[in-house]
């Protein structure tokens, strides 16, 4: 039996650049620069077999966000050890019935080799996204291949209530179609996602919750909710803790004894 495939989307907090899939919680207020820290540590003694995972150690890893004047995301940078590891530039262009969002990646743990994701939103007049082709091109003399579509966007009124995602191999055939329905509550917030394998039947489910302020304090994951295991629990909940004008800078994971710090941010503003 084919099992439910789960994005890395579900499982930590990430750019959603271009996709209809909302990135949850988003980037607010006048941000110049993000420095994020990610914490869990795998350290590895000389005598023995296997390594010893530290969670509240830093893992090496850094992520730098740069915002152009109007404060939207223009670049990011990943170093590990304090060296480069990959940069990535976000551009964004716009026509009559589109929206085209570019990631170009430089590698330089492959020599600098450069990779773009494009993120094609077909736009309805009333401007909402209607269906999205991603691209992958991965180096600028090869020609883009599509790997994944969405469509079938339904909205009441502003809001995104559900469409359907495809994935698609490299010789053009659908691999994987799953429905994503979104749900909200009075004040019109986002509070759960349903992710449903078409073929299969298996789901997934992400749950918000929120602060006084509107700001998500929490989400949680029920991975695969058919096949939970007895006595084992398939639930994945993270924290956050925010500064003043709405931006975490501080996630944690939940674990049996206390919550696991993740990563931590270092918000600059203009």
């Amino acid at each position: 039996m084919k099992l439910f495939v789960i994005s890395i989307l579900f499982l930590l907090p990430s750019i959603a650049f271009g996709q209809l899939f909302p990135n949850v919680p988003e980037f607010r207020g006048n941000i110049k620069k993000v420095v994020e820290k990610r914490y869990g540590k795998e350290l590895v003694p000389s005598r023995k077999d296997s390594g010893v995972y530290k969670p509240g150690a830093y893992s090496g890893w850094k992520y730098t966000y740069l915002f152009d004047k109007n404060s939207k995301l223009a670049k990011r940078t990943n170093t590990f050890q304090g060296k480069i590891n990959t940069e990535c530039v976000y551009k964004t262009k716009k026509t009559g019935t589109s929206i085209l969002k570019s990631e170009i990646t430089r590698d330089y743990t492959l020599g600098g080799k450069e990779s773009t994701v494009e993120y094609e939103n077909f736009i309805d007049p009333t401007g909402r996204t209607q269906k999205v082709n991603s691209w992958l091109k991965n180096s600028p003399a090869n020609s883009k291949e599509l790997f994944l579509l969405e469509d079938n966007a339904v909205y009441n009124q502003k809001k995104l209530i559900s469409f359907t995602r495809h994935n698609i191999d490299p010789n053009g055939k659908t691999t994987l179609e799953e429905e994503c329905k979104l749900h909200y509550n009075s004040s019109g917030r986002l509070t759960r996602i349903d992710r449903k394998d078409i073929s299969t039947g298996l789901s997934t489910t992400i749950q918000y919750q929120f602060n006084p302020k509107g700001w998500v304090d929490h989400y949680s994951i029920d991975l695969l909710t058919e096949v939970q295991e007895y006595g084992r629990t398939q639930i994945l909940d993270v924290y956050f803790k925010y500064d003043r004008r709405g931006n975490w800078t501080r996630m944690y994971r939940k674990s049996v004894k206390k919550n696991q710090l993740e990563a931590k941010r270092k918000i600059y503003y203009r």
